[in-house]
């Protein structure tokens, strides 16, 4: 699959899911607006007479409770995590805050987007690649990982931690072969140059 261009003044990052800080973001390509992982607070920060398309990096509530806020097409989310639509378990919403369920039909990802697929912090996170951007949900900060402990016993904590050690072994590698000037934009926190990632994160250097 191509990759669509994409460049980072192109692209809004509107902080939702209040404590949470959820880097929700907003674009514009090929005549569509996308919104990557709309969190809780969306709705007052788009605008509402516009149809978006949702890209959901993963399916923990902080990066999906937005949906019901806004008008939007289609929904892109990994077979695996799209039992977190209409699970409250699967989404964790249940530990946090009201349980949150939407039942919606959504589109499979890496049908319509370049993706590599990043179990760890969920089974089917996913890397969204774009020319010149990657949006890498809660798989990889600007310093840090994501979480592989979250609420689950502790065999399935050694197999996921398993997961991510091999999923970070192959986005350095990626990342390695990429220009170094793209820019990684995660699921909170600060976007970075590729480099960047390389200097301040300890699990990339």
């Amino acid at each position: 699959m191509n990759r669509a261009k994409l460049s980072v003044s192109q692209i809004e990052v509107l902080k939702t899911s209040g404590e949470f800080e959820t880097n929700t973001y907003k674009f514009n390509l090929d005549g569509i607006t996308y919104l990557v992982d709309p969190g809780f607070g969306v709705g007052e920060k788009v605008d509402k007479d516009r149809q978006v398309d949702v890209i959901i990096t993963h399916g923990h509530y902080d990066h999906i409770s937005g949906l019901p806020e806004i008008d939007f097409d289609r929904i892109y989310i990994s077979p695996e995590d799209s039992i977190a639509l209409t699970d409250p378990t699967s989404n964790l919403s249940v530990f946090f805050t009201e349980p949150f369920a939407f039942e919606v039909e959504w589109y499979n990802i890496d049908e319509y987007f370049q993706t590599l697929v990043a179990p760890g912090h969920t089974p089917g996170s996913r890397i969204i690649i774009f020319e010149g951007v990657i949006f890498t949900g809660d798989v990889v900060f600007s310093n840090s990982i994501g979480r592989v402990d979250l609420y689950v016993d502790k065999s399935e904590q050694v197999q996921m931690r398993k997961q991510m050690t091999a999923t970070i072994k192959r986005l350095r590698e990626l990342f390695k072969t990429l220009p170094q000037d793209w820019f990684i934009c995660p699921g909170h926190g600060e976007v970075v140059t590729i480099k960047r990632l390389f200097e301040i994160n300890p699990f990339f250097k």
